[in-house]
């Protein structure tokens, strides 16, 4: 995920994995449909508790993975929500700064506009 091992706030790798996660669930594992024929029809006398215990063995796994799956779903979910909720935090508190700033210039505040990037919105620096 992301670079390494961690997302380190990385909003839009946050989001990716989450639709990846997404996608790992949606495949259906050949194990979920597997049933077991309870059936012996005659031969070795262990049938009837093998055919038992592959039964119970079956259950089970089968459990476990749609757990796993459930798991994995709750995962993207609560990444996804969360990249999104960090990218919207993230621009709020830009545009709540730059406010913050337009608001204040002439508030005794030095005019810092020609010292900031071009590419800053509302700066109109002279040409």
């Amino acid at each position: 995920m992301g670079s390494g091992e961690t997302v380190d706030g990385d909003t839009v790798v946050m989001i990716e994995a989450a639709q990846s996660f997404n996608s790992v669930v949606q495949d259906v594992p050949n194990l979920m449909g597997r049933s077991v024929d309870a059936a012996c029809g005659g031969g070795l006398q262990e049938c009837g508790p093998l055919a038992q215990a592959d039964a119970y063995a079956t259950n089970n796994l089968q459990t476990f993975v749609q757990n796993v799956r459930y798991g994995i779903a709750a995962y993207g979910k609560f990444a996804q929500s969360s990249g999104i909720a960090y990218r919207d935090a993230d621009e709020a508190a830009a545009a709540d700064l730059l406010q913050r700033w337009r608001d204040d210039r002439g508030a005794g505040l030095p005019d810092i506009t020609k010292a900031l990037p071009a590419w800053v919105p509302g700066t109109s620096q002279p040409k």
